[in-house]
Order: C-alpha cells, then sequence, then structure tokens
C-alpha cells in the first residue's frame, strides 16, 4: 500500500507539472488587470520577485504581490467583514480607514476572504503567504465555519485532510482531534491553550473564531510544547476599524437553542481606539439522555493604535460550562455488534447517577503587542493567563470486566469525582527583522517563550458491584463501596462522594528560538534552531529537562504558481503527570515530508499534497488490559502517510472543500502491539463538501452544499478488533440578503448509528447522531 500511494503522489506530481507549464496561459485569462503600483505592508511598491531584471533593495523581503480578489455586486454586498488597519501612510500619525469600496489585503489574522486564506502566521509566527511556508497547512475560515454550521473545533475539522476530527466520537467534555495519528494541542493566537487530561482544559466556541489553522507536523521550533503530528491554532476575533455586528438566534435537533451576537468597530472618531464584543448564551440537551450542554460566554476586546506602526490590543474570554459526560464506555457486545440476543444499547442510554455533571468556569486574559521601528525591525508580544475550575463527576460502565451476566445486559459500574484547579501563564516575545545580504533576502525572527501550567487535582472513586442494566437503566441504586477521607465510604450514588486526595502537577518551560526565512529568486529557504529547558513537577519530584530541535525547509516557486517543496523538523514535548516517584520524560519526535503547493496568479482555488514520514519516542501509551499497566511511557511510534486537498473557487458559482489522507501510523516499540495500527487511526479518509450560490434573478440569495465524509475502518491497538468504515452526509441550506441571512444544517443527514472508536480495554464510543439546527442572523 505504501508504494501504492508514492506512485500516486509521483504521478500527481507529474500531472501537475504538465498543468503548471500550461498555467502561464490560463493565469492571464483569469486574473484581474494588476493596478499600476502595488503596495506591500510598508506601503511601498512591490515588484515581482518572478521578474530577473529586478533589483533587490538594501532591506525588505520581497514577495510577490497578491491579485485582488475579483470584485462583484454580489460579493460587494456580502462582504460585512470590518477592515483590518490599512498600509501606513508615509507621515501618517493615526490609522486612518480605507477608501470607500475598497478590498483590504489579507493578513495572518484577518478575516478568510472566501474559503482560501492566502497569508497565516502559524508555520512561521511572521505574516507569511501560505505558498511560501515548506510545510502543510490548512485554514479553515470564519465563512466555512458558518457554512457548514460548526458548532465545536471538532466540527470545524471534519473536512481537513490528515486529521481525525471526531476520534472519540460524541463526547461533551472536550475536543479530541488525531493529526497524522498523534493528539493534536490546541494552540489559542499561538500560545499553548491545553495541556494534560481534558480535565485541566476547556472547549472554546468555533464562534470566537476568525480563523481555525491545523500545521501538520512539528512545530516545536517556534513553540517548543508541539507533538510530532501537528498543532490545531485559533485566532480570535479582533477589533476591526469599521462598525458592523450581527446578532443570531438558532434552534435544534436536542431542544437546542441557542443565542449568539458579535459586533465590532471603532471606539474613537480618530481610529485609534477600536472595540469587540462577541458571546453567546446556550440551553441544550445532547443526543444521551441526561447529559445537557449548556455554555456561557463572552469575549470582549479592545484595541488601541497610537500610531500605525504600534498596536496593543486586549482580549478577553469568560465562559461558563453545564454538562455532563455523554461518553459511557459501552462493551463491545452491544454496540460494535449485537449483544446475544441479538441487542443493541440505544445510543441514547445512559449508564450515570442523574447526579452527574461536567461543569467548567474559565477566565481568560490576553495581551497582544506590536511595534514597527522602521523598515527594517518589528517587536511582538503575545502573553495570556487562563485560570479554569472543573467539577466532574462521572459514573459509567466497568469496561475491564465487561458484562456480569448471560444475557449480556447487566454491568458494574465505577464512580468518579474530580476537582480541578488550573492556571496557565505564558507568554512570547520576539524581534523580527527583515534585510538583504548581496541577491539574497532575509527575514530573521529571534525571540524567547516561556510556559508555566499549574494544576491541583482532587479525587475520589467508587465502585458499584449491584449491577446496573444498560437497556432499561434504573437510577439512585447500586451497592457502591469505595474511599472518603475517613478511610472508608458507603453511599447510594456517586454525587456523595468526598474529595479529599489532591495531588498537584507543574510544567515549566522556557525556550529561545531563532528563524530564518529566505529568498534568493525564486528560491524560498527557511531553516530555524530552539533550545529549550523543561521541569515537570508531579507531587514532590521534579524531572528537568531540555532539548535542541531543528527546521529546514527548501522550496521552489515556478511562475505557473507550482510550488515543490522538501522540509525538516523535530518535535519536544513535555507531557504532564506520571507516577510521583518518576514523571514523565518529553515525548520526541523528527519528520521529513515531500510535497507542493499550487496555486495559479489570478486562481481563486488552490491544491495542495505531502508524502511524509514520522518517528516518535517517549509516547505514553495505553495498551493493556491490566488497569496497573495504564499510562506506560514506553512507546514509540513510526508514521507514514499522503495527504492531497483541493480549496477554493471553482466557478463564480461553486465552491468546493475537498481532500484525502493514508496514514501508516504504527507502533514501534517492542511491546505486545509492535507493528501494529494505531488505535483509532484509520488508515484511508477522503471528504467532498460544496456550496453553489445562485445568480439567477429569481433565486438570488440563496445557495445550497452538501458534504460526505468518509472514515476508514480502524482498530484496536492488538489489531483484534475492527471498526468498520462509515460515509456520513452533511447539507445546507442558506438564504441572505444585505441584513439577513437564514440557513438550516444537518450533519449526518441519515442518522446512521456508528462505533467511531474502540480501545483493546473492552469499550466503544458511539459517533454523532443526525443533528439539524436553523438560525436567523440580523446584520447591522
Amino acid at each position: 500500500m505504501a508504494k501504492c500511494f508514492e506512485a500516486t503522489y509521483v504521478a500527481g506530481a507529474v500531472v501537475l507539472a504538465v498543468l503548471a507549464q500550461q498555467a502561464p496561459a490560463v493565469a492571464q485569462q483569469s486574473a484581474p488587470p494588476a493596478p499600476a503600483a502595488e503596495q506591500n505592508n510598508s506601503g511601498q511598491p512591490s515588484p515581482s520577485t518572478n521578474d530577473p531584471s529586478m533589483t533587490l533593495p538594501e532591506v525588505e523581503v520581497i514577495t510577490s504581490p497578491e491579485p485582488a480578489p475579483k470584485q462583484t455586486k454580489k460579493t460587494a454586498q456580502k462582504s460585512k467583514a470590518p477592515a483590518q488597519a490599512p498600509p501606513q501612510p508615509v507621515a501618517a500619525t493615526a490609522p486612518t480607514g480605507p477608501a470607500e469600496g475598497t478590498i483590504q489585503a489579507e493578513t495572518a489574522t484577518s478575516p478568510v476572504q472566501g474559503y482560501v486564506a492566502t497569508q497565516t502566521a502559524t508555520g512561521t509566527k511572521t505574516d507569511t503567504p501560505l505558498r511560501e511556508v515548506p510545510q502543510s497547512i490548512s485554514v479553515v475560515g470564519a465563512e466555512q465555519i458558518r457554512d457548514q454550521g460548526a458548532q465545536s473545533i471538532q466540527d470545524t475539522l471534519r473536512y481537513v485532510p490528515g486529521v481525525v476530527a471526531d476520534a472519540y466520537g460524541f463526547d461533551s467534555r472536550t475536543d479530541s482531534a488525531l493529526i497524522r495519528g498523534t493528539e493534536a494541542a490546541e494552540y489559542l493566537d499561538g500560545l499553548r491553550r491545553t495541556f494534560s487530561y481534558y480535565t485541566f482544559n476547556y472547549r472554546i466556541d468555533p464562534y470566537f473564531m476568525e480563523r481555525v489553522e491545523v500545521l501538520r507536523g512539528p512545530a516545536s521550533v517556534l513553540y517548543g510544547q508541539a507533538p510530532v503530528g501537528g498543532i490545531i491554532n485559533g485566532v480570535t476575533k479582533r477589533p476591526q476599524n469599521e462598525q458592523g455586528g450581527e446578532i443570531t438566534a438558532e434552534y435544534g435537533t436536542f431542544d437546542f437553542k441557542q443565542v449568539k451576537f458579535d459586533m465590532t468597530g471603532p471606539v474613537t472618531s480618530d481610529g485609534k481606539w477600536s472595540y469587540r464584543l462577541t458571546g453567546l448564551a446556550r440551553d441544550a440537551d445532547t443526543q444521551v439522555n441526561y447529559v445537557e450542554d449548556d455554555r456561557y460566554a463572552i469575549a470582549p476586546s479592545i484595541t488601541y493604535r497610537p500610531t500605525t506602526d504600534t498596536s496593543i490590543t486586549l482580549l478577553g474570554h469568560f465562559q461558563k460550562d453545564e454538562t455532563g459526560s455523554s461518553s459511557q464506555f459501552y462493551p463491545f457486545a452491544g454496540t460494535l455488534f449485537p449483544n446475544v440476543n441479538g441487542r443493541t444499547i440505544p445510543r441514547e442510554n445512559f449508564a450515570g447517577e442523574l447526579g452527574d455533571h461536567y461543569d467548567t468556569d474559565v477566565a481568560s486574559g490576553t495581551l497582544l503587542f506590536e511595534h514597527k521601528f522602521n523598515s527594517v525591525f518589528k517587536l511582538s508580544h503575545a502573553s495570556r493567563y487562563a485560570d479554569i475550575h472543573n467539577d466532574y463527576t462521572s459514573t459509567y460502565s466497568d469496561f475491564y470486566t465487561g458484562y456480569t451476566d448471560a444475557d449480556q445486559e447487566t454491568v458494574n459500574r465505577y464512580g468518579w469525582r474530580a476537582i480541578t484547579d488550573t492556571q496557565v501563564f505564558n507568554q512570547d516575545t520576539n524581534l523580527e527583522a527583515k534585510f538583504a545580504t548581496g541577491f539574497l533576502t532575509h527575514k530573521v525572527l529571534g525571540g524567547i517563550d516561556y510556559t508555566n501550567f499549574r494544576a491541583s487535582q482532587g479525587t475520589a472513586s467508587a465502585y458499584d458491584t449491584g449491577g446496573f442494566n444498560v437497556y432499561n437503566p434504573v437510577y439512585g441504586q447500586g451497592s457502591w463501596a469505595g474511599t472518603d477521607c475517613s478511610g472508608a465510604y458507603s453511599g447510594a450514588t456517586t454525587p456523595n462522594l468526598e474529595v479529599c486526595s489532591y495531588g498537584d502537577q507543574k510544567i515549566t518551560q522556557t525556550g529561545l528560538y531563532i528563524q530564518d526565512q529566505m529568498r534568493l529568486g525564486n528560491w524560498i529557504g527557511i531553516v530555524g534552531m530552539r533550545k529549550d529547558w523543561a521541569e515537570n513537577e508531579s507531587g514532590t519530584t521534579v524531572k528537568k529537562d531540555d532539548a535542541v530541535t531543528y527546521r529546514a525547509g527548501l522550496m521552489y516557486e515556478f511562475a505557473s504558481g507550482f510550488t515543490p517543496y522538501f522540509s525538516y523538523g523535530e518535535s519536544f514535548l513535555p507531557v504532564a503527570g506520571g507516577p510521583p516517584s518518576n514523571p514523565f520524560a518529553p515525548q520526541e519526535g523528527r519528520m521529513y515530508e515531500l510535497g507542493f503547493k499550487y496555486q495559479p496568479l489570478g486562481a481563486q482555488w488552490m491544491i495542495n499534497s505531502a508524502i511524509y514520514d514520522i518517528a516518535e519516542s517517549n509516547r505514553v501509551v495505553y495498551h493493556s488490559t491490566n488497569p496497573a499497566l495504564y499510562g506506560r511511557q514506553i512507546g514509540a511510534v513510526a508514521i507514514k502517510g499522503f495527504e492531497i486537498e483541493f480549496t477554493g473557487k471553482v466557478t463564480d458559482n461553486l465552491k468546493i472543500v475537498t481532500g484525502y489522507s493514508y496514514t501508516d501510523a504504527q507502533y514501534d516499540d517492542g511491546t505486545e502491539v509492535d507493528g501494529n495500527q494505531i488505535e483509532s487511526i484509520p488508515k484511508h479518509l477522503a471528504s467532498l463538501w460544496g456550496i453553489w450560490e445562485f445568480d439567477q434573478p429569481y433565486l438570488k440569495g440563496w445557495s445550497v452544499g452538501a458534504g460526505v465524509r468518509y472514515i476508514g475502518k480502524s482498530w484496536d491497538d492488538h489489531a483484534t478488533i475492527e471498526v468498520p468504515d462509515v460515509a456520513l452526509f452533511d447539507a445546507m441550506i442558506a438564504y441572505e440578503e444585505d441584513h439577513w441571512r437564514w440557513s438550516i444544517n444537518a450533519k449526518n443527514l441519515e442518522d446512521k448509528e456508528y462505533v467511531s472508536t474502540c480501545l483493546n480495554r473492552g469499550d466503544c464510543w458511539y459517533g454523532n447522531a443526525r443533528t439539524i439546527t436553523t438560525g436567523l442572523t440580523y446584520k447591522f
């Protein structure tokens, strides 16, 4: 199979190379007329880097100017997103608004125009064209998030190749995405947001995101604490200089009720102060009985621009979630296949107790600062403090023992209580310099970042041996036994558990990094290195580690827009927790990647593809049916794969997002699972999403969309339990005019009952049931 996908990749590259030779004629026909003198971000004329007669300046990294998107009456009406701060006038002392009717150039944090992003900072920490980053990056903008009706970060990733978005099916507690065979780490505005177990974190709503970016492959040279498979970086909505806003009311399946709003604009007439206020309130049930999904969140922010060279932004986020655990940990029999009587456990059945809950309170503040000293140097700083409180009580099936009766209907149950207080402070300060050495231009970035993660968790547990019928649940009964602060426990239900055993975790990490983005004619290169110092405290034991990581990449940009590349990267990931006497060591990995990016001049679409080879050590593994051996840090993995994606506008009416990925992810640790596919990782993933916007007079404003997601079969880590493949269908209909938008979205349109994953320890997770949501938005 590996030879097959490599041959497929080579064949595709040959085809694209042929197209690249023909693309100039196509681009000439499709590209809009270029203005007489386009400007770069410094307000200076930007000649094309593909012109061999061009004389390079003494300072400035020169990039090809972005062609302005084709402006039509329809897109002008839909372009309600506020514009970014304009390029700097020569003698300006304060920002000024753009001329009416103009379209602002995209930046790494601005709204994505349509489905195709052109800029990113996730792969370089600098505002860089996507086509100039020698690594696989997918960007899901706010328009695509809206069109697909995404209600969670998991939802936003379902059409991204290489990503298992719903790795553990429907889970009300956490977003569980896997990238290239590894658990993804979540970042927000370039600072890490998630650490350790899910009770130390919180779920952030995609409505607060301007874009969600997936960087596949190592990112440790820039971020330090990053897994080898990749990261998810959310870019929050920020204050804009143009007044605008919206309010939306939604209703859907499982009594889903939600109101959300987003408003932004200038505070003062001189444009120096601007604000944004985004919020939502949700009252909802879920596909599992007695498990709610309520949320209240608000995100105020303000930006101060004393001059066009300086920007200070404060972002707040306050959130309260009241939900429960939708994961019931039911046995194979009754989920993956029927029990001995041919019965399947209804996916809505709840194995817990009526007092169970999963409640989270969050308060965080972020400071973003940027100052341009001149056309050479720019200083940037980002820091955030987050305080998270989680109160978790859960009752669930004993997956180790399984059924306790011959009819396979009755199980024993575990009870678990945890109260967790987490504080995270992280900061990143860097200096960027643009200059030239002869014909070689440079964009050099050097910086220091620091992370401090602290968590205190109190736990309690109990066990019910009274038997619980998962087909006909009866609550408030059972024979519970456990321990409390006095050393003994006997109670009727798990909500009576008394928390008294507290354990502390702490990770601190300091990193120094440097990176050079270079260009020589059509050649683009990037090199970087980083030194990390990390301390991992578990209980009274402190484990200190340090590491040096490297990255390098080389690209060649053809005039046709075809850009092949090769890159190498390393990862270093401190892991919270571990036995008190021996905290976990950092995970380390490396990756080789060969790929291409293709976007002809003027085209509103792009194709990205890559093959890669990953190796990782010190993975915390769970492949054992013995609870005492869970969490062993002996894992090594070898992952090879292929990905291809197409995103953009095929015609004036049709937008498409499609992709395919092949992931051969095997354990390579010398244990009982050596050579097996990593659990929950399908070898094959494929997806296609399309939106058709009508332009006929009698249908103007209407759009319809549909999508299909194919999730290949997966296995448990012992390769004994096979989870079947599944194809899921999504759809949407919308109508939009100047101030109103109505939409209806359906996910898993056929309401297929499917299992997303099963583990060797004995349990399975159900996938998402059909959900239909309709919403009405007023824009102002």
